[in-house]
């Protein structure tokens, strides 16, 4: 396959495209089960007891109007953000991939994306994907690792007597959700053979 002039500047001299689709943009359900899950239930199940709690307490006192009005709503960022860990996150998902489009060349797999005008390539080499793996189905995923995003631990401050401590969360990076995850996973698998060999040829011939 060849490049247009929309990659010129990006591709690498003599690199060939050999690959190019989207991800498949329905909601994927299995994403449910997740670490986020548990939370979600948590912060859920937490703001819809304090809306409970705080409607029955305000209807059973004589309070000021905006106390009466803005009690019960203090529960309502606690349960967006619940619902969001829930599935609103699946729903998320499904949107940023009508946005996505994915490149494999003899070299690298691209990850373009375009959300509300925000414009994104990732670039990712073939020579670098040690940790492989195919989602076998239809649709499927071809994982190419794992980025872990780590959240800075802050230092207490003058009326805060302990640390916060920092989390980490692990993403897969790869193309997911599309239709020829077995065939893209064998393209590279042959691509990281070749070069496997060439090396092996150059090595064997005592070029460095």
């Amino acid at each position: 396959m060849t490049q247009g002039s929309g990659w010129d500047g990006i591709l690498e001299p003599g690199e060939t495209i050999l690959w190019q689709g989207q991800p498949v943009p329905d909601i994927v359900w299995r994403d449910m089960i997740s670490g986020r899950l548990p939370i979600g239930i948590i912060f859920t199940a937490f703001s819809t007891v304090w809306i409970s709690v705080a409607v029955w307490i305000v209807a059973s006192i004589d309070a000021p109007i905006l106390f009466r009005l803005f009690f019960p709503l203090g529960g309502l960022p606690f349960l967006a953000i619940g619902l969001y860990m829930l599935v609103g996150h699946l729903f998320w998902d499904a949107r940023r991939r009508r946005g996505t489009w994915y490149t494999l060349t003899d070299r690298h797999a691209f990850v373009a994306t375009d959300i509300f005008g925000r414009r994104k390539l990732d670039r990712y080499p073939i020579a670098d994907m040690a940790a492989l793996e195919l989602v076998d189905g239809s649709p499927g995923d071809v994982n190419f690792g794992s980025v872990t995003h780590h959240m800075p631990r802050r230092a207490p401050g003058p009326h805060k007597s302990r640390n916060r401590l920092g989390g980490s969360t692990t993403v897969k990076t790869g193309f997911r959700h599309i239709t020829e995850a077995r065939k893209v996973w064998r393209m590279i698998r042959d691509r990281q053979a070749a070069t496997t060999a060439a090396t092996c040829d150059m090595q064997e011939d005592g070029t460095p």
